[in-house]
């Protein structure tokens, strides 16, 4: 006997993806996006993201590589212009180089977490964007705050 099987293709339509957990649909995309920064400060103090929510949908796209990359990037630039390699004029807020500098050894540690392959926690990842964006925060010079403990209660995090 000979084998006069035709093969079956599955056709997977839009409608059937929708079911899926990874699909979101773009108005809460588009709503995690807006409220990102809210939705960071929610995060660093433990708010859950239930599922299908904008907030789970920015959970997403904080442990996505990409944003993991936008991040390590963000903490290189920092120590590169507190030690003086930075451009000379600058619009950007002041950096306050000695917490930079007592802080090297951890924000390295915390780049080398952010480029491993293991998953890394969305509540780590806001405390670090909550602490870049923070203008008034220990990063900068005229803020306030430990810049190491805040870097290492978000590296626990990750």
């Amino acid at each position: 006997m000979s084998d006069t099987s035709i093969p079956v293709t599955l056709n997977i339509s839009p409608v059937a993806t929708t079911s899926s957990p990874t699909w979101i649909p773009p108005v809460t995309r588009l709503i995690a996006r807006i409220k990102a920064a809210d939705f960071d400060r929610r995060l660093a103090v433990g708010a859950p993201a239930p599922a299908g929510s904008a907030l789970a949908a920015h959970c997403a796209r904080l442990t996505s590589p990409r944003e993991r990359e936008a991040v390590t990037r963000a903490l290189r630039r920092i120590v590169r212009d507190a030690r003086g390699r930075g451009p000379l004029m600058s619009s950007r807020v002041p950096l306050h180089t000695p917490n930079i500098a007592a802080a090297e050894d951890l924000i390295d540690d915390i780049t080398l977490r952010l480029h491993s392959p293991r998953p890394v926690a969305a509540r780590g990842m806001a405390r670090l964007r909550v602490l870049l964006a923070d203008g008034t925060g220990p990063l900068y010079r005229y803020g306030r705050g430990d810049l190491t403990g805040r870097l290492g209660a978000a590296l626990a995090e990750l």
